[in-house]
């Protein structure tokens, strides 16, 4: 290990190169991303999507919302889901054996009796209690599923198979949506001449403490909790300054479970989402794009630049370490289930870039940073560190990391007017100035703890997501 550590300069290299590679690849993401977001708004200027709202050439969408425990929010929800504009949807809510009373609450609410059970598929899943339509006019278009509890992926496959529509749109029954949502999602693939469009995803922003009257968000409040802040700053990062570029170069390996569109011939082709993957919404895209590439399809998978999803982030260093330590054995998983794709040409974009950027920049990070604060304290003990070196790469890498967070931030506000107001800049550079010393450490400590528990088989599934409530601060 001594003859090991002598040659610093190696490691100097080496940290500057990995410098290099993350930093540089983050500042041509925002670049492109920018042109992206600017392209979409002007091309769509002057478009409005309420002029499709009665055509008939609309393709039909299911509405696939999986509910477990969601007894705070469900009704708020559907009621959401039930007002979106569009000619030709049903709203399939599959309640996943919940210990509380959803299924209740969704009877009483919503007049539901019970119904025959039909299938359009056979993806395999848990079993069938009981399929239940409203005897509510108003509420014609909502079916309600009620099965044994399975987890999410089971939960979307049973969706996927009680309904006859072209695209199923999997969203989480927590979420608040746009009204126009469906009309924005279904414009590329309407206007896509050349290629067919298997998927389409969008931008996910937080509601903590935002107002929600029937079903809708109708005034934007940035929340106090400093820990739901700065996960708005991480959807502003993730949805506005790097989804947009994978998208462009139809590279994208993830669309949120929250909100996604995909064509329901393909989702049962490929077996639904998977039933042993935790990161199952990661896992499907990635499937996606296996099957088309295979099956020589020529397709494309599109992201839509606008904030069409409102949900719940966690409010609790609690909650959110259990979801953080779950989406690192995510991201464990799809990239090992997929491994064949890396640096594979048969997989083009995905195999060449997409997947190598995944492993360094995702699942490699945690380990490599790690591993950088251990030999720092080691060439600290023993005198061998450049301390030059050392604070010019830290205040650099500082520098670009609150410049970019804050760009994100501006950007968003910019193009959608959510939080242009002066005392929200300030309280987001607030908390950007201090995310580094303050939260970053803990995301890496629980993504170090995701690795943990996936090589030791000490954790499995999920974990409790509990909610606060729709427009409620949290303690």
């Amino acid at each position: 290990m001594t003859e090991f550590f002598q040659y610093w300069s190696i490691y100097e290299g080496f940290f500057l190169l990995y410098f290099i590679i993350i930093f540089g690849s983050y500042y041509l993401q925002a670049f492109i991303s920018t042109y992206v977001i600017r392209d979409y708004m002007r091309r769509t200027k002057y478009f409005d999507p309420y002029d499709m709202l009665n055509g008939d050439y609309l393709p039909k969408i299911a509405l696939v919302a999986p509910a477990y425990n969601e007894s705070l929010t469900v009704a708020e929800a559907v009621k959401s889901l039930l007002g979106l504009q569009y000619y030709n949807y049903e709203l399939v809510i599959v309640n996943d054996g919940s210990k509380d009373d959803t299924l209740e609450k969704l009877i009483t609410n919503f007049d539901l009796v019970e119904s025959e059970i039909v299938s359009y598929s056979n993806v395999e899943t848990k079993p069938v209690r009981m399929l239940y339509r409203s005897a509510n006019v108003a509420y014609k278009n909502l079916v309600v599923v009620d099965k044994v509890n399975g987890g999410k992926a089971d939960a979307v496959n049973v969706g996927i198979n009680h309904s006859d529509a072209e695209y199923c749109l999997v969203v989480d029954v927590d979420c608040i949506l746009e009204q126009d949502t469906l009309l924005r999602l279904v414009e590329p693939i309407l206007h896509e001449k050349n290629k067919e469009v298997v998927a389409v995803g969008g931008v996910i922003g937080a509601s903590n403490e935002s107002e929600i009257k029937y079903g809708t968000l109708t005034k934007f409040k940035l929340p106090n909790n400093f820990i739901s802040k700065i996960q708005i700053i991480e959807y502003f990062r993730s949805f506005v300054l790097s989804r947009p570029f994978w998208a462009k170069i139809n590279g994208m390996l993830l669309i949120s479970g929250a909100l996604g569109l995909f064509k329901r011939e393909i989702l049962a082709a490929v077996g639904g989402l998977s039933h042993d993957s935790i990161g199952e919404d990661m896992d499907l895209v990635m499937k996606f794009h296996g099957y088309c590439l295979e099956q020589k399809i020529d397709y494309s998978i599109e992201y839509i630049p606008l904030p069409l999803c409102w949900t719940e982030v966690p409010s609790t260093t609690s909650i959110l370490s259990t979801q953080r330590n779950r989406w690192m054995r995510g991201t464990i998983e799809c990239m090992s289930k997929f491994k064949k794709y890396a640096f594979n040409y048969k997989y083009g974009i995905i195999g060449l870039l997409s997947y190598p950027y995944w492993f360094i920049a995702e699942l490699s990070a945690p380990l490599l940073e790690f591993f950088g604060f251990i030999a720092i304290i080691y060439f600290v003990a023993t005198g061998q560190l450049n301390v030059q070196f050392a604070l010019l790469l830290f205040t650099t890498a500082y520098v670009l990391s609150v410049f970019i967070s804050f760009y994100a931030v501006f950007l968003f506000s910019w193009h959608f007017d959510n939080y242009n107001k002066k005392q929200n800049y300030l309280s987001f550079l607030t908390a950007i100035i201090v995310e580094p010393f303050y939260y970053h450490p803990r995301v890496l400590f629980w993504g170090l703890h995701g690795y943990f528990d996936k090589l030791t088989k000490s954790k499995k599934g999920w974990g409790e997501m509990t909610r606060i409530g729709f427009g409620k601060p949290a303690n």
